[in-house]
């Protein structure tokens, strides 16, 4: 299991997911594993990936939330970091968070592009940690 990793994706702004995975999977070292697991939204990341706990110990949770009118951004946004969290210490698994959480699609059209790709930085904290 050591150097598997379950990349755990949302498809709900599927041009953008599609850039991070892009992003994450150029930049990935080789010596890692990676299988992709796709849900319809970021909520659903939380339930798949602890449903993965005993074949991974290494994640990366992918996905977009957009701030719409109402509170929702909100609560979505900070349940899902708080239960990312609690995955990672509670079954002692490492989960990069990919889940962006912006104020409108552009801003996240923006971190899934060539530049400032946040999929990559994904990959980049993974061999950082795991790569020796």
């Amino acid at each position: 299991m050591k150097n598997k990793v379950a990349i755990v994706y949302s498809d709900y702004y599927k041009d953008v997911t599609s850039g991070l995975l892009d992003g994450f999977n150029n930049s990935i070292d080789s010596t890692f594993e990676c299988e992709e697991f796709k849900v319809s939204g970021s909520w659903e990341i939380i339930y798949k990936i602890n449903s993965l706990i005993d074949e991974y110990d290494k994640f990366v949770a992918v996905g977009v939330i957009v701030k719409g009118e109402t509170d929702h951004y909100e609560f979505l946004s900070s349940s899902i970091a708080n239960q990312l969290l609690n995955l990672t210490t509670t079954n002692n698994v490492y989960i990069s968070n990919c889940v962006l959480n912006v104020l409108n699609i552009d801003q996240a059209t923006e971190r899934a592009g060539s530049e400032n790709n946040k999929g990559a930085e994904s990959a980049q904290a993974l061999n950082n940690l795991f790569i020796t």
